[in-house]
């Protein structure tokens, strides 16, 4: 104990090193091996020196002491003596208020801190700390202690009334850091709701105020946002009542104001005025309010972008809100008023439906409407009559129309407004839907899309006799060729109308037409049949017949069977409910039925063209695959508990596939392929017997099959077993072992080289994904086959899968292992082996690592490139030329580059810039012109002294691009062009 005191004491002294030291001692002191008076008795020679410096430094050891022990160790009498301590070292000179304001952080937390002890520390703080005069860490431990003040202990200093109050906003006046202005914008309403403002909310107001609205420029080092700091600003102006009278006349005079991101902040803070001051407040100012809103919302001007309009409309609709909570619904004079200004407002734009503000005007009185029912009635009304009664229109003026009813019968389904109650439309109301019927039959395609949209809102409200009119316009539109827009739109209102009226769609729509389904020569017609009734696969009670539907189609020909799967791919890839998934799982279901068909189908060698057709299985593979990786644990098992016994031959049995019948080699193989597709997404929870066997046949159906997806389908299987099941040191073995049969495999005939490369990449993509301790041998293994003539130019596709992520293999959603910034660790530790090889290499074999160079590159950022990133420049300026063979996938890793502005390429600005307006020209590729072309527009992201040097050149060169023969390549020569022209114009932050 002594000698720990000893050392303190003399490293307290040199001022070196105390904070380790201090550890010590607080380990100590918890340990009940030394007390903390003892502690600080050792220290009194160091405290009450005449020496600043010293004191400081024993300041600085009492309080990292201090922060090391536990917040219920002291008990209040000797947090007594520690607080007396912090206040007398708080104005003993102002080099102690950091540490000191540090120690009264922690201590304030402390578990038998009392009032008292509280009130000493403000008391002391107040009329000796000035908080802008500290550095911005010292200010934000300040702000750190008003935080838990306010939070926990504010009823503490409530007593203390406005000097408190004074001591806070005195603390913030002038604070310009971001960090420290988001802290106390967040803690602030916490405080001023809950402690009295008395005569200084005015002062309190426009010590916030001054913010707003918040000017702030985020960089890429900004822990925060622009919109944060400004909503949180917005929540301290309208946190309480007091602030009513000065905010709302702030937030309409900076609506004045030219910049859309200050009209934005306005309004989001005049939104929040309507939501939070009482509406008697918002009543008296509610002609200035709406005078600026309406000419933000009525007029057809720059300043009235849609952003700026739909949050006016946000606006307009909290101050209807606010109005129907000041007369409630029995009294409605002030609303009525307000209402018909709006409706007044817009009238002109209702009555000329080419107007551009013909939309936005029914938008807003939808939103208006939406505040009540009244609102709603009075709007229906009269947009409702207005549109009625038009006639003799333009075929325009017809889809504004319908697009107007649409949004407004939208609005009344919203407010559950009955039509018929609308005043006026008594007898009136069932025209709007036949209207939406008329038009959904036009012969122009614009007319059909706008009735069709708006017959999907209207569909709850339809009538028995407008049902079965639209029942018929859907079943013409189902078989009639159609474009995909309309295809689309048709769709959807099927899904909506079956939503509400299930059996009346069952039976008047899909029995009405099943002899199509199930009977019709027609493929295209059965084709749309079968589309239809996949698109309702998110309503349960159509499960069964979609099943039923599906299963019999895929006992027809090929061309049914062929357009059945690509139907069941679209929908398990699209699939709204994931309940139709388990019902395909279901024992006897659709999926049942398609796996025993297709092993049934291989085993027996039945039809090639349908069970061993590469585009059948492949969808055969997608489709169940997809419903295994949805399903829950239990019904994976099932599935593989039930058909394990079809695949025992590869699952349970060694596989020697040179001795195999030319019948067992084509069954083998692509069994292996519907094996895949159920273990692919196996949860790891379930285990598999015999893995090592099955990974082993594997391997040699990947080797030795002529099949390219065959041996693929078995490499891919192989990996993922390998991810899923190999781990621990007691399966290093097999890991060598594989690797030596594959060396032993690279040397049999050439015929299967390609496919044990492939197995190769696959492997080593498992194991890195893993970060498995082998995985860097054969990484390195891979490096090394590159350099053979032979194989090398197969291999760099490994290095291509390395960067590449797969949504359907190897990936967490099948379970599999995947290590978090996996594709950085191997590029830091391929790259530069790469790199030397390319540069040392014979031509013969160069391009391999090349390729292998920019496939790494590819997906990977600036910071992970970074460090090597002069290494590699030259090699992609070397293939900017428009006769290298790789010069698209440089220039498209150098757009990344430059996009994200990575620093160090400023610098090579006249190296590439020539290069890339060479490529512009001379390629005679489109897309090489066009990307380089795109380099070029982002190179304006540097810095303006180096790209004047270059700008008329540029501008030059670009002109003779505007001639070129493709629309695409003339239409970004001009994009980028007149960036280049305003670079000079622009102001440069730098």
């Amino acid at each position: 104990m002594a000698y720990v005191l000893n050392e303190i004491v003399d490293v307290v002294k040199n001022g070196n090193d105390i904070d380790s030291t201090c550890e010590v001692v607080s380990k100590e002191i918890s340990d009940k091996r030394l007390t903390f008076l003892q502690f600080v008795e050792s220290m009194e020679d160091i405290l009450t020196s005449t020496d600043k410096d010293i004191r400081l430094n024993g300041v600085k050891a009492f309080v990292a002491v201090l922060k090391k022990l536990p917040l219920d160790f002291f008990m209040p009498e000797e947090l007594d003596y520690i607080n007396q301590f912090l206040c007398e070292r708080f104005i003993d000179h102002h080099s102690f208020v950091p540490i000191v304001l540090t120690g009264i952080e922690y201590t304030i937390q402390m578990k038998n801190i009392t009032k008292q002890m509280i009130v000493r520390y403000f008391n002391t703080i107040m009329p000796h700390f000035h908080c802008q005069s500290q550095l911005q860490n010292d200010r934000y431990t300040f702000y750190c202690i008003l935080q838990y003040i306010f939070l926990n202990r504010l009823d503490d200093l409530r007593f203390m009334g406005p000097d408190f109050l004074y001591c806070v906003i005195s603390s913030m006046d002038g604070e310009r850091d971001p960090n420290n202005l988001i802290l106390l914008f967040r803690i602030l309403p916490q405080f001023l709701s809950n402690f009295p403002l008395g005569h200084l909310a005015e002062e309190t107001f426009d010590v916030i105020a001054c913010y707003f609205p918040i000017d702030f420029y985020e960089t890429e080092e900004s822990k925060i946002t622009r919109d944060e700091l400004a909503t949180n600003l917005s929540r301290c102006l309208t946190c309480v009542e007091e602030f009513a009278d000065f905010c709302i006349p702030l937030a309409l005079q900076k609506l004045e104001a030219s910049l859309k991101v200050a009209k934005l902040d306005s309004l989001y803070l005049l939104k929040l005025c309507c939501e939070n001051f009482d509406p008697v407040k918002i009543k008296n100012n509610i002609e200035e309010i709406w005078r600026i809103l309406k000419m933000i919302i009525m007029t057809d001007s720059e300043d009235s972008a849609n952003e700026v309009r739909e949050a006016a409309i946000g606006v307009l609709t909290a101050l209807l809100y606010s109005l129907t909570i000041i007369k409630g619904e029995n009294e409605q004079e002030q609303l009525s008023n307000f209402l018909d200004i709006i409706l007044k407002s817009s009238n002109r734009f209702l009555l000329d439906t080419q107007a551009t503000l013909f939309i936005p005007s029914i938008k807003l009185l939808c939103s208006v409407g939406k505040t009540s029912n009244y609102a709603c009635l009075k709007i229906a009304n009269k947009v409702y009559l207005i549109l009625l009664d038009k006639s003799d229109v333009s075929r325009t003026e017809i889809i504004r129309i319908i697009e107007a009813m649409g949004l407004i019968t939208n609005m009344c389904i919203q407010m559950s407004t009955d039509l018929s109650s609308i005043p006026g439309l008594e007898t009136r109301w069932e025209e709007i839907c036949c209207y939406f019927l008329l038009y959904a039959q036009n012969e122009l395609p614009e007319i059909k899309i706008s009735a069709l949209r708006a017959l999907k809102i209207s569909t709850k409200i339809l009538t028995n006799s407008q049902r079965q009119n639209y029942y018929y316009i859907l079943i013409q539109l189902i078989k009639s060729d159609t474009t995909d827009s309309i295809r689309k739109e048709t769709l959807s209102c099927f899904k909506e109308v079956a939503k509400y009226f299930k059996e009346e769609v069952n039976k008047e729509i899909i029995q009405f037409n099943s002899n199509i389904l199930n009977q019709s020569n027609d493929i295209i017609l059965k084709s749309k049949w079968l589309n239809a009734l996949c698109c309702l696969g998110n309503e349960e009670y159509f499960f069964t017949l979609i099943s039923d539907s599906l299963s019999s189609n895929l006992s027809e020909k090929q061309a049914e069977i062929e357009l059945t799967l690509k139907c069941l791919r679209d929908l398990v890839k699209n699939v709204e409910n994931i309940n139709l998934l388990h019902h395909f799982a279901l024992n006897g279901g659709l999926l049942n039925f398609i796996l025993t068909t297709w092993i049934n189908g291989i085993k027996s060698c039945a039809d090639f063209k349908i069970f061993r057709n590469e585009i059948i299985l492949e969808d055969v593979s997608f489709v169940v695959n997809s419903i295994v990786k949805a399903i829950n644990n239990s019904e994976q098992l099932r599935i593989l508990n039930q058909f394990s016994e079809y695949f025992s031959d590869i699952m349970s049995t060694k596989i020697n596939f040179k001795t195999l019948s030319d019948i067992e080699q084509g069954i083998h193989s692509y069994m292996v392929i519907l094996l895949e597709s159920i273990l692919n997404s196996l949860n790891t929870n379930i285990k598999l017997n015999n893995v090592i066997l099955l990974i082993e046949n594997c391997i040699e159906l990947s080797t030795y099959s002529n099949n390219s997806i065959c041996s693929l389908s078995a490499s891919r299987l192989t990996a993922t077993l390998i991810n899923k099941y190999i781990d621990g040191d007691e399966n290093d073995f097999l890991i060598d072992k594989l690797k030596l049969n594959l060396e032993n495999n690279l040397n049999l005939s050439n015929l299967y080289i390609n496919n044990v490369i492939i197995q190769i990449s696959w492997i080593t993509k498992s194991l890195s994904l893993k970060g498995h301790k082998k995985m860097l041998q054969w990484i390195d293994w891979s490096l090394n086959l590159l350099a053979d003539p032979l194989y090398g130019k197969i291999m760099t596709q490994c290095f291509k899968m390395l960067t590449q992520t797969d949504d359907r293999y190897l990936n967490k959603e099948c379970f599999c292992s995947v290590k978090l910034l996996y594709r950085q660790r191997i590029f830091c530790y391929v790259i530069e082996p790469l790199i030397s090889k390319y540069n040392t290499s014979p031509e013969l074999i160069k391009e391999n690592y090349l390729i292998s160079i920019l496939y790494q590159m590819d997906g990977n950022t600036y910071v992970t490139l970074s460090p090597y990133f002069s290494k590699i420049l030259p090699l992609l300026l070397q293939l900017l030329s428009p006769e290298q063979v790789y010069v698209l996938q440089s220039l498209q890793t150098f757009r990344n580059l430059l996009e994200s502005k990575t620093p160090v390429l400023e610098d090579y600005l006249q190296s590439f810039v020539p290069k890339l307006l060479n490529l512009s020209q001379s390629s005679k590729y489109m897309n090489i012109r066009i990307v380089a072309l795109q380099c070029l527009y982002n190179c304006c992201d540097y810095s303006l002294i180096k790209l004047l040097p270059l700008k008329r050149q540029v501008i030059s060169e670009l002109t003779k691009c505007l001639d070129d023969k493709k629309r695409l390549v003339r239409k970004e020569v001009v994009r980028t062009k007149s960036r280049w022209l305003s670079i000079d114009v622009v102001n440069d932050d730098d």
